[in-house]
């Protein structure tokens, strides 16, 4: 992988990109005030919707209405919420997509907001209470970092541990709380089957690279030499 050394305060471009979105969308939603809340019923994710939308008529929500699983990641409930997401975004995420590439962290990204949503809704099959925020996409960026070395290592360590704390001492954790624990945990481990992924992939890049390389230089040995043998002959 790139060096995790870079500018952090210059976003990249889907990093910047989430940063613009999420922040438009909370004022947006915000100066309509109580009628805003309506978009978390709209947009946010319902578990027993999304599992069993047949029971169920949301009026104004996405089509099919598993695309809940990404708007409902653009919602956040207060400012508390959306500035620690923000935070993340703007420091783990630029130091990750300039570290893998945009296009592979846009993949990370929504792969992770995707199961961590769909992993709590399976865990709270029957909950009617909206989740929302990017909490999961968080956990998958720092997942990635996990797998970057050693400090990435230590630090997602501590994440986990904090999340499992959690978790197990809220006694209904898995039954719907203010906090969807479970989305992050699946978040963080997409992420770091994605970083996994991508260092393979990289390597792999990086093997292929070398090689051709070698093959460039051995053949252009291979030329000088024919060109002396033939200057001897001549």
């Amino acid at each position: 992988m790139k060096r995790w050394r870079r500018s952090l305060w210059r976003p990249s471009v889907v990093a910047g990109a989430l940063l613009v979105a999420n922040l438009a969308i909370y004022v947006l939603q915000a100066a309509q005030g109580p009628a805003g809340q309506e978009w978390v019923w709209r947009y946010g994710l319902l578990p027993a919707v999304l599992l069993d939308g047949r029971g169920y008529a949301i009026h104004g929500s996405p089509t099919p209405y598993a695309l809940t699983l990404f708007t409902s990641s653009f919602l956040h409930g207060d400012l508390g919420h959306l500035a620690v997401n923000l935070a993340f975004i703007a420091v783990l995420g630029t130091m990750v997509e300039r570290a893998i590439g945009s296009w592979r962290f846009g993949v990370v990204w929504a792969a992770a907001v995707a199961v961590g949503g769909t992993f709590h809704a399976v865990l709270n099959s029957a909950s009617l209470i909206p989740t929302i925020g990017a909490s999961a996409g968080v956990a998958g960026v720092i997942g990635v970092v996990t797998v970057g070395g050693w400090a990435g290592l230590l630090a997602g360590g501590l994440w986990l541990s904090v999340q499992l704390i959690g978790a197990l001492t809220q006694p209904t954790a898995l039954l719907g709380s203010n906090i969807a624990w479970q989305a992050h945990l699946a978040g963080f481990a997409t992420g770091i089957m994605g970083g996994l992924l991508v260092r393979w992939e990289l390597r792999r890049r990086r093997r292929r690279g070398a090689d051709a390389a070698t093959e460039t230089r051995l053949a252009a040995g291979r030329h000088v030499d024919r060109d002396r043998l033939g200057g001897m002959n001549g």
